[in-house]
Formats: structure tokens, sequence, C-alpha cells
């Protein structure tokens, strides 16, 4: 079952996606619901944009022979998805290249090179052209 987002509904701190399962066959469709506590979600610092792809990837662990039309996110599962991006977020910053440190005042401006012209204008600057005709 695919799940397709159709819109949300907030109630005081709890933000209700629905979603529309549609069947294998394509014509079978079924209507659900997720929802999620905002002050959970802030808790544990997981931005509101990453909510409907965490709903539609609970809708697709949790319904499989039973169809539930409603399901709401613990904090157990937040706290789940919490601890996965800041593993992520680690492997990612492990993976990136370190920067080069030089204290300030050490630091050598880069030398002016020359470009020696054997041809004629050598094409620098705005507007330049090389001194070539145009075949």
């Amino acid at each position: 079952m695919k799940f397709v987002l159709a819109g949300f509904r907030q109630n005081e701190n709890v933000r209700y996606y629905s979603f529309q399962g549609i069947g294998e066959d394509r014509r079978t469709r079924t209507e659900f619901s997720v929802g999620v506590d905002l002050t959970l979600l802030h808790k544990h610092a997981i931005p509101l944009q990453e909510a409907p792809l965490m709903c539609a990837v609970l809708l697709a662990s949790k319904v499989g022979g039973e169809q539930r039309p409603s399901l709401m996110f613990s904090e157990e599962d937040l706290l789940i998805h919490a601890e996965q991006r800041a593993r992520e977020r680690a492997e990612h910053q492990n993976d990136r290249k370190p920067k080069t440190f030089s204290p300030a005042g050490t630091r050598t401006p880069p030398s002016p090179t020359l470009i020696e012209s054997r041809n004629g204008p050598s094409g620098i600057g705005l507007g330049s052209r090389v001194g070539s005709p145009l075949s």
C-alpha cells in the first residue's frame, strides 16, 4: 500500500495528518490519520517539516493485515526518530573534511599571478576579448 498526504488539521498542540492509502490495484483507497504532538516534536528537536514523512513511515510500518484508520505518534516513537537523526548527523559530520585553521594575522595574501601575453591582449577583465578574428 502507498500513502499520499491529503492534508492536515490541528487541535491545540496536536496536528493530525490525513493520508489516503492506495492499494496495489490502484482503485482501493482507504483514509488514514496520524496525530503528532507538536510539543514533543519541539522537545526532541525534530523539525516540523519532517512530521509528514515520519507519519507516512509510521503508517507503512504499522498498517499490515489490520487497518487502523487512526494512529498517534508516541513519545517513544519520536525519541527513536530523534536518536536516529542524531546518529545520521554525527556520521555526516565525520564524513566532512576538517577545515584548516590559521590564526588571525598569520595568513599571507595570495600573490598576484602574472599572465604573459604572447599574441596580443590576455583576455582578462570585463568585456575584453582575445584579439583573434572571427571565423
